[in-house]
């Protein structure tokens, strides 16, 4: 059900990669935003209607919406800098959608290949933003990053 393709066999293994090193090296901004990129992965395809071929799948569109909603918390609160990319490229997964939702006439692999390629933009978002946070100055105990 998840992984059926190369395609989504290479995307599990981004995703893998970057919430890997978002939980080694990144601090509290980077492991909630690995969480959620995680979660909306494998919740994605459970919200998918497969008999629906043409126009917006509104299940992953919600499931898209809800990550776009944690990026953009994290990049409103957080001092990090790849929280506004990964907010931005975000937002353009959700116009995909809008685009989809709009012209019922576009084809679904485009729509599908759209969205994932939006969505490795995200993932390599965070993959630089973890391996930057790990080069940063490591707190004090008891001190917050």
């Amino acid at each position: 059900m998840y992984v059926q393709t190369p395609d989504q066999l290479f995307s599990l293994a981004m995703l893998l990669a970057c919430c890997g090193l978002a939980v080694w090296r990144g601090r509290w901004v980077e492991r909630i935003a690995a969480a959620a990129m995680a979660m909306a992965w494998f919740v994605s395809p459970l919200m998918q209607d497969a008999q629906q071929t043409l126009g917006v799948q509104s299940g992953v569109f919600v499931v898209d919406l809800s990550l776009l909603l944690v990026l953009l918390y994290l990049a409103l609160t957080a001092d990090r800098w790849w929280t506004m990319a990964a907010t931005a490229f975000q937002g353009v997964a959700a116009l995909i959608h809008l685009a989809a939702a709009i012209d019922r006439q576009i084809f679904p692999r485009a729509y599908y290949v759209a969205g994932s390629l939006i969505s490795y933009l995200v993932m390599g978002a965070l993959l630089v933003g973890a391996w930057n946070a790990g080069r940063r100055a490591k707190p004090a105990p008891g001190e917050f990053a």
